[in-house]
This record gives C-alpha cells, sequence and structure tokens, in this order.
C-alpha cells in the first residue's frame, strides 16, 4: 500500500477556496488503485491542511499521477488556493479494505513521522496504529483513535492532528 501525505499552508482568505478545490477530488471514487483519501485543518494551526490518500501500490498511484492528476487538479484550480505544498509518500502493508472500512466513519487523526536511523520506535506498533515508511528511513504512524492518541514512539517526533473535514472525505465506488 502506498500513502501520501499533502500538508499544504493556507492563508485564511484562501480557506473556503482551498475547502471547494479540495472537493473536486471525489473524482478520485473512479480511479483504478485508489483506496480512500481523507483530510483535514491542524488542531493547532488552522492555516496548515493535511490530506492523506491511500493506494493499492505504487504503479496505480504513478499511472494515475501520471494519465489524471493534472486534469482534476487543473479542473480545482487549487494551485491557487496554498502558499506553500509538501508531498510525501510513505509505502506499507495494510490491507485495501480494512484501512477503507476503518477510515469510513473516523473523525479525527492523528499522526507522527519518525527518523529511525536517529531514534529507533521505543514502543512497538498498537493495532490501532497504521505503519509506513518513506526510502529516507522515516516511518509514519497513522491513527483514527482520538482518546488513546500517538504514544511517545520517540524524541523529537513530527505529530500532526486534524478534524476530519467530511467533505474532504472520498471512497473508492466500490467501497
Amino acid at each position: 500500500m502506498l500513502v501520501k501525505r499533502i500538508v499544504c499552508t493556507v492563508e485564511s482568505y484562501q480557506r473556503e477556496s482551498f475547502h471547494m478545490a479540495q472537493m473536486v477530488w471525489v473524482a478520485l471514487r473512479t480511479v483504478e488503485g485508489f483506496i480512500v483519501q481523507l483530510g483535514g485543518w491542524d488542531t493547532s494551526d488552522a492555516s496548515i491542511a493535511y490530506i492523506y490518500s491511500f493506494w493499492e501500490n505504487r504503479d496505480r498511484y504513478e499511472n494515475f499521477m501520471e494519465n489524471m492528476h493534472d486534469e482534476i487538479f487543473g479542473h480545482s484550480n487549487q494551485r491557487a488556493t496554498y502558499t506553500t505544498i509538501k508531498v510525501e509518500l510513505f509505502e506499507g502493508k495494510a490491507s485495501g479494505s480494512a484501512v477503507n472500512e476503518r477510515l469510513r466513519e473516523c473523525s479525527f487523526i492523528r499522526t507522527s513521522i519518525n527518523d529511525c536511523e536517529e531514534q529507533p520506535l521505543i514502543n512497538k506498533k498498537s493495532d490501532e496504529t497504521l505503519l509506513f515508511s518513506d526510502s529516507t528511513s522515516r516511518t509514519l504512524l497513522f491513527t483514527d483513535n482520538e482518546a488513546e492518541g500517538i504514544p511517545p514512539w520517540t524524541i523529537g517526533e513530527t505529530v500532526e492532528a486534524f478534524m476530519v473535514t467530511e467533505d474532504w472525505r472520498v471512497h473508492r465506488n466500490d467501497s
């Protein structure tokens, strides 16, 4: 499975335009290999938007990027709605149907990104956490459990939290 993490900085006057542009991504629901996408505004910084999309594998994701992404992106006019964007890819083993089902009703997401070369994970991953890694030995921990949040995996981690914006949630059609 591949996870695409997108972080955008959005000025206050751009928030409504960003929100409307993000809703155009409902077109993903018919893309082969797409599983689910969700996102929302950072709970501690209202200028930060997070979007996470889950794909069956890298090949399907790359096919989408080569053949469909630019059309949806252009139609949304989203480029005009943010001041910065950061995109990262992580991979891991998880069932697409299980991830889709798990993220269907969640309302709160916490993530943590750890540099495993510098700070190895000090606790075992719980059943409440999805674990993915990138090409630079960083690990993405993803949980939808608001009560437990992210355990203290490492010192100096990047922790993010957001309430899911329902209008941004997209599930593939067969789910």
